[in-house]
């Protein structure tokens, strides 16, 4: 549930087991899934996509959706820990460093290979904040939002299957 913090809205905890392999980074979290869960919007692609790679169902509830990610090796957070933002546009995320979630020590002494950014803005934000503190392979995807026209389905199965 989203947090108000001195006006700042705060995103959400990460999913992440010690056996994860794959890191999903987003930039921020929208308002519906502020007050819910990652990806919450229906119209987005997310877990439909990630439904259709692995062959199941898409998971509906938070704990399944839960179980679904950790099934899978697959943490899931987002770049952005708080910030001031009217609505979910990522055009109006402007964080400052302090603002910005602990990935390094998320993935630290874990097995995650590789991290999954999704979308232009998670790319720009993981590149100007956290680049430089993580030595694993980083791949900007393209984004599962609804406004992304140019969404490759088979980018992702790709980058998700060669885990």
């Amino acid at each position: 549930m989203t947090r108000d913090v001195f006006g700042m809205k705060e995103g959400l905890p990460p999913v992440y087991s010690p056996d994860c392999e794959i890191l999903i980074l987003g930039s921020f979290p929208s308002v519906l899934s502020r007050g819910n869960f990652y990806y919450a919007n229906p119209r987005n692609r997310f877990w439909q996509m990630l439904a259709q790679v692995f062959g199941e169902q898409v998971p509906t509830d938070i704990e399944g959706r839960k179980a679904f990610l950790l099934a899978h090796k697959i943490a899931l957070w987002d770049v952005v820990k708080r910030t001031e933002i009217k609505g979910s546009g990522d055009e109006d995320l402007k964080p400052t460093r302090e603002q910005i979630n602990d990935v390094a020590g998320l993935i630290a002494g874990g097995k995650i290979r590789k991290i999954l950014l999704n979308g232009g803005r998670s790319a720009e934000l993981f590149s100007k904040w956290l680049q430089k503190d993580i030595s694993l392979p980083a791949v900007k995807m393209g984004s599962t939002s609804t406004r992304n026209f140019r969404f490759d389905f088979k980018e992702w199965e790709s980058q998700l299957k060669d885990i």
